[in-house]
């Protein structure tokens, strides 16, 4: 949908007066809406041309909520209201509506400017404290405490499912079905991969196409017990492989 400019809406209401276009028309010309034209044309009706020089507005939160209530309690419409404010799209008022409701009936003034990274670190520690794990990233932690620990899956399953724990429930059969599934890789190496990814980045910079010996030796360093055959399979599965050309002999 294309944008209107000040000339476009003058031109539009033209049309509409004197040449008796309507909405359908006019919006299939101009890129909009027929509602948008509909409004439009009403705006300048009511307001004048000078309504398309008001500048960016400040709307405060008294003065959303007396806009919202005479929609909500004094049942008139919200086109109407809309217009008798002179709002620049019976949108606006539609969307301070819907976060009304959305916030219990209360008008909320959002920030104004971008968050900043602690702002949005704050955030994402937020998220993570209230999402709950799915039922994959159970699995991949069955699969590593079976690796660390040494237990068997009822033990651990036994623990997951205690109602205290507050998780989703992962039967046994459900992590079976989810082992043959589910990639294997992802399930039982989910560290391993993880930390080969973060091995590869880092040699980057000194390697042009780091090799699965060195990433190899960097996991034993780390405690994973892997031998290079399965650290190559793995890096040929997340294309972290790199090709060597072979010199040409003459």
């Amino acid at each position: 949908m294309s944008k209107l400019t000040k000339q476009d809406k003058i031109h539009i209401f033209k049309e509409w007066t004197l040449e008796e276009k309507r909405g359908t028309y006019l919006g299939k010309k101009y890129g909009v809406r027929k509602e948008i034209i509909n409004y439009l044309v009403k705006l300048i009706k009511i307001h004048g041309f000078s309504i398309l020089d008001k500048p960016h507005t400040y709307y405060s939160k008294e003065y959303k909520e007396r806009a919202i209530k005479r929609v909500l309690f004094g049942d008139e419409a919200i086109a109407a209201v809309a217009l008798d404010l002179g709002l620049s799209s019976i949108g606006m008022l539609s969307n301070w509506i819907r976060s009304y409701k959305e916030n219990g009936y209360n008008v909320v003034i959002k920030k104004k400017g971008r968050h900043t990274l602690e702002e949005k670190n704050k955030q994402r520690a937020r998220e993570a404290e209230t999402r709950k794990p799915t039922r994959t990233e159970i699995a991949q932690a069955v699969a590593e405490l079976r690796q660390e620990l040494g237990l068997g899956v009822k033990t651990i399953l036994a623990v997951i499912n205690d109602p205290e724990n507050d998780l989703p429930h992962l039967s046994r059969s459900n992590y079976c079905d989810m082992l043959q599934r589910e990639d294997q890789d992802e399930i039982k190496r989910h560290k391993m991969i993880k930390r080969i990814k973060e091995i590869h980045a880092e040699l980057k910079g000194r390697y042009a196409a780091p090799g699965y010996r060195v990433v190899a030796d960097r996991l034993h360093n780390k405690g994973f017990k892997a031998n290079r055959k399965t650290v190559y399979r793995l890096m040929s599965k997340l294309n972290l492989i790199g090709h060597h050309e072979t010199q040409k002999t003459l």
